[in-house]
């Protein structure tokens, strides 16, 4: 006895928190005999034993839980340091002397502004009005497309699209831009002036149409293909889940292919598909390359999309007056960068619910075991016979007399179903169109066989006619669907086949292994090159590098902490709701918080590597914590309890166990996430700076990265060449380095998608060995 007790002392030791300790008293003892034997070193009898008696089970597994939950509390404290910091730099702008106050906003907006809210209004109204025109064109198209490649397209050009919509969505925003710029502002030039002419009657495309095209229209396209294939992914993979019972229940029973999207598909997206529909939107709400490449600015009130200088957003605002304005002018632009915040915030929040309740079980079923019947009962002709009700039980009485007469015992024990057959008036009208009295009488007695009911079930069945059109209609709605796949690749194949096609012009060695140092305007370099990418790649690496380490163990802990050890209670939901929210943040937000930090640390103008990576971090963080929540909680639960079964602790089960098990998914979410964040351009801007030469110390001075020098060259266009200079003078040599960078950018990127596909197949495939 005294054995038993020590053993069930051990084994409820060993068991964590969250696993119940009630089990039966046979599962228990083979239990508490697992966990005697691995505890005292004791061998299974294939030999299967592990000595863990050395094991300072209590001190490790509260040092692993406190690690876990106080990244989980890191969280919070980066998302309350964001808002605090921010506040902070922003308060002068906006309580500060009046006086004060008025001349840094006359002096930001041109004398049209002598307030925050005058300065800021516009900007609030031209971003939500540029993100709103984005989503409206953005999401039935994205719908659309997802609906093609998952039941429409061919198994194998099924899989080819998945690879090109997961590229497309981390494509960085400084390349739409660049393309938005250069190529698809000259090429609709016309549309909009069609649109103009024909539909200018309506004050939204009220003209001229401006020339060029630097519109808010313009710019609302182009961030339309940005989010689309951010839309089309998680919409994809919300109808991948969609049940396959169901979809083909709906087909067995003659559901055409958009019936059964209809009645199936789409209703188990719905929820998800606006909570993408939302985090796109957020997307759109802080985008600031796209936006300040393309856009015209101006700080009005106006519906004229078709027109130039009368929109600005806030981001793109940020970025471009932050390089020449002062500090008080930088806190204006912080303040600015505030109201963004608490936008984003609330559109990420709004997402978040949505998407939560979702995932709530339905309260009706889409799909019943039994016909619902209508709560009506015909009793004494009370119901009129004309009404479906009517008609409904009229049927069912007969079919029950029918099923009644032919059984031999009759059918004093049968449910009637909510039928008063007894009193079930007369004037049921068999296939003779006769009345067949009672069904009371017919049941009571042996019915002949030209009193017995034949329903007319074919009442029921389509006619050719309904069949035919109803299959028309679902080959209507699949080729819009196809148009709709169409539409969407077009811009999206235009930007990677232009990407390509000029930026090869000038991606070669020489271009990868120099500088800026020495650059002269369009003159070659003593190399015989133009210039080159060697500092923004070493750069760029750097700061992703750094952004890494910190992202990482944080992210990894945090969903450890999520999944493991989280107990529902508020600190858990606050942790995830947060979560959530900030993998919506603006990229220019996370700029200017490492900006504001390292100001008050390190003094005014201080500029570095690391700064920047602090920045992407903030980025980083949630897609890490997301990604690895989702692979963590893929494990199956059996592996665990196992585990607890032979006396492992929590931490070593976590450990060797659970990570082990998920490692192949965690591995390639962290490659996912650099991928997204190795691109952003508007953080590092605020961050990092832009310099010609090579900086190996992320702590010390400026560093240009490849998203910057994207922009750096784009911003220049082109440059003047002398009579003197020659023929080796380039004058487009900044646009065509722009456009190789570029290029560089999207390998780099597509490397680390298919890296990570990779790593995925490869360790899963050990895993499962």
């Amino acid at each position: 006895m005294a054995d038993a007790g020590e053993t069930k002392t051990r084994q409820t030791d060993v068991l964590p928190d969250s696993q119940p300790t009630n089990r039966s008293e046979c599962g228990g003892e083979a239990l508490g005999m697992k966990a005697e034997a691995s505890v005292s070193g004791t061998h299974s009898p294939n030999g299967a034993g592990v000595d863990l008696g050395d094991v300072p089970r209590g001190v490790a597994d509260k040092v692993f839980r406190g690690v876990a939950t106080g990244c989980g509390m890191l969280i919070l404290l980066t998302l309350g340091a964001v808002v605090l910091f921010l506040v902070l730099r922003a308060w002068p702008a906006v309580a500060g002397s009046r006086t004060k106050v008025a001349s840094v906003y006359e002096s930001l907006s041109g004398g049209k502004a002598h307030g925050f809210w005058q300065y800021v209004g516009p900007l609030m109204f031209g971003t939500v009005l540029i993100a709103g025109l984005a989503l409206l064109i953005a999401f039935f198209i994205a719908v659309a497309a997802a609906l093609f490649i998952v039941f429409y397209a061919p198994k194998r050009l099924s899989v080819l699209l998945n690879y090109v919509v997961d590229l497309l969505a981390a494509i960085p925003s400084v390349i739409y831009g660049l393309w938005g710029a250069l190529v698809f502002v000259p090429a609709t030039y016309g549309f909009w002036a069609w649109l103009s002419e024909y539909f200018g009657w309506i004050p939204l495309f009220s003209g001229p149409a401006a020339n060029p095209s630097r519109t808010v229209a313009t710019c609302a396209v182009v961030l339309a293909v940005m989010i689309l294939p951010i839309i089309t992914s998680m919409t994809r993979d919300l109808f991948m889940q969609a049940p396959q019972l169901t979809r083909e229940a709906a087909l067995a029973l003659g559901a055409t292919k958009w019936e059964m999207l209809r009645l199936t598909a789409l209703p188990f997206a719905r929820s998800g598909m606006v909570s993408a529909s939302m985090l796109g939107l957020g997307r759109a709400l802080g985008e600031t390359m796209a936006v300040m490449m393309i856009l015209s600015p101006g700080m009005t009130y106006s519906w004229h999309i078709l027109q130039a200088s009368k929109s600005q957003t806030i981001a793109a605002n940020i970025a471009a007056q932050y390089p020449e304005a002062d500090p008080s002018g930088v806190s204006a632009l912080i303040a600015t960068g505030l109201v963004l915040f608490v936008i984003t915030f609330v559109v990420n929040l709004v997402a978040r619910r949505i998407a939560i309740g979702g995932k709530r079980p339905a309260r009706k079923p889409l799909f019943r075991r039994s016909m619902p019947e209508p709560d009506v009962r015909v009793k004494d002709g009370s119901t009129p016979e004309n009404t479906e009700a009517a008609q409904y039980f009229r049927l069912k009485a007969q079919v029950s007399a029918a099923q009644g007469a032919a059984d031999d015992r009759g059918s004093a024990d049968r449910p009637d179903n909510g039928i008063d057959v007894n009193r079930s008036p007369a004037g049921f009208v068999g296939a003779g169109g006769q009345s067949e009295g009672f069904v009371g009488d017919r049941i009571a007695g042996t019915p002949s066989a030209s009193t017995r009911p034949n329903p007319d079930f074919s009442r029921f069945e389509p006619t050719a006619m309904e069949l035919r059109r109803r299959k028309l209609f679902s080959a209507f709605v699949a080729a819009l669907i196809a148009i709709a796949f169409v539409v969407a690749m077009v811009p999206l194949v235009s930007l990677l086949f232009t990407t390509f096609a000029r930026g090869l012009r000038r991606l070669n060695l020489n271009f990868l292994s120099y500088n800026m140092s020495g650059v002269i305007g369009g003159l070659p370099t003593p190399s015989g090159g133009y210039g080159g990418i060697e500092h923004a790649v070493i750069g760029t690496l750097e700061v992703t590098g750094g952004a890494m380490l910190i992202s990482v163990p944080v992210g990894l802990m945090c969903a450890i902490y999520l999944t493991e050890y989280a107990r529902g209670n508020g600190f858990s939901k606050a942790v995830s709701m947060l979560v959530d929210v900030m993998s919506g943040i603006p990229s220019v937000v996370a700029g200017l918080f490492a900006f504001s930090l390292f100001t008050l640390l390190g003094g005014p103008g201080v500029s570095n590597g690391f700064e920047g990576s602090v920045a992407l971090s903030i980025l980083m963080i949630p897609t890490v914590v997301n990604s690895s929540v989702q692979m963590l909680r893929v494990v199956p639960q059996d592996l665990r309890e196992a585990s607890y079964a032979l006396g492992v602790t929590k931490s070593r089960t976590i450990v060797h166990v659970v990570l082990r098990t998920a490692l192949p998914g965690i591995v390639s979410g962290v490659i996912l996430a650099i991928a997204r964040v190795i691109g952003e351009t508007a953080p590092l801007l605020l961050t990092a700076g832009f310099i010609a030469t090579t900086n190996l110390n992320l702590f010390s001075g400026q560093m240009t990265t490849l998203p910057v020098y994207v922009y750096q060259e784009y911003s220049k266009m082109s440059v003047t060449c002398l009579p003197k200079a020659g023929a080796g003078c380039v004058a487009d040599i900044p646009t065509e380095r722009a456009w190789a960078a570029a290029l560089a950018l999207i390998v780099i990127v597509l490397a680390l998608n298919l890296a990570g596909r990779l790593v995925q197949r490869l360790l899963s495939v050990e895993t499962s060995k």
